[in-house]
């Protein structure tokens, strides 16, 4: 008398749950433990540097032309100005970084937007506002004033009745 088991799987397919089995036991311990997960996390993401807003306006007046791009890398958010004046092309300004690191938007004059030149103050000379997020997703707005003096810009608190959304 001769055994036969009857089995319903194949080889095949018996390695095959196998296979998926001991990947979804890697693929949960990968997300259970951080660190494992920021490794993996890191692997896929990318280190470049993105433009994420662009905006150009004279300062004031006389000038000077400007071109501010608001960049994001990896874990931080930051503001190049470079002025447009001269025969040199774009010459850098200033970088200025930003306390948060996720992008932020603000109305003005009924558009939304995440980086503008504008008179917030009134007084003919151009601001950069670049709205932003903080860790608590509580928005803040990022005001800087060009001053003439040292060529640099300087942060200025928001207005009140101003806010990012």
């Amino acid at each position: 008398m001769t055994s036969k088991t009857d089995s319903t799987f194949t080889k095949k397919e018996i390695v095959l749950m196998v296979s998926l089995a001991i990947i979804a036991m890697v693929v949960t311990t990968i997300a259970v433990i951080p660190n494992l997960r920021n490794s993996v996390k890191e692997l896929f993401t990318s280190d470049s540097r993105t433009v994420i807003a662009k905006v150009t306006g004279s300062l004031t007046p006389e000038g000077p032309q400007v071109t501010v791009l608001k960049m994001q890398s990896k874990n931080f958010l930051e503001l190049e100005v470079y002025n447009m004046n001269g025969g040199e092309g774009m010459v850098i300004m200033a970088k200025i970084p930003l306390a948060e690191s996720r992008d932020g938007y603000f109305t003005l004059k009924g558009n939304s937007t995440n980086l503008a030149l504008t008179d917030f103050d009134g007084d003919g000379t151009l601001e950069i506002v670049a709205p932003t997020f903080d860790d608590q997703m509580v928005p803040r707005l990022n005001i800087f004033k060009y001053n003439s003096a040292t060529h640099g810009f300087d942060k200025v608190s928001s207005p009140e009745d101003s806010s990012a959304k």
